[in-house]
């Protein structure tokens, strides 16, 4: 989360009269980033970077942010290709689904 998303963050909870501890929030999000990161690392190292450049376009470049966001349904709908298509496209291209 950059400044710039915090300054709004905090803008609407204050707004709704909510109590935050910042510290700790900031800390769970910078842990948040962190898994994110992992995930992504892991999905990297696992992919068949041999199949995913096999593959024609858009497929090929669907499946490379795939490996980047870990996000089916987003890249499905992006892409324009079916869920059921590129979740098949995902299993041959040995991308892991990581749940954070």
């Amino acid at each position: 989360m950059d400044s710039e998303e915090l300054k709004y963050f905090k803008k609407v909870v204050e707004e709704t009269g909510l109590t935050i501890n910042w510290k700790l929030f900031e800390k769970r999000i910078k842990e948040l980033e962190e898994e994110l990161e992992k995930a992504r690392e892991f999905r990297r190292r696992m992919a068949d970077w041999k199949y995913i450049e096999s593959r024609p376009e858009p497929l090929k470049t669907a499946l490379k942010v795939l490996v980047e966001t870990g996000d089916l349904k987003k890249v499905s709908y992006l892409y324009s290709i079916p869920l059921d298509t590129l979740n098949e496209e995902r299993i041959k291209a040995r991308i892991p689904i990581v749940v954070v």
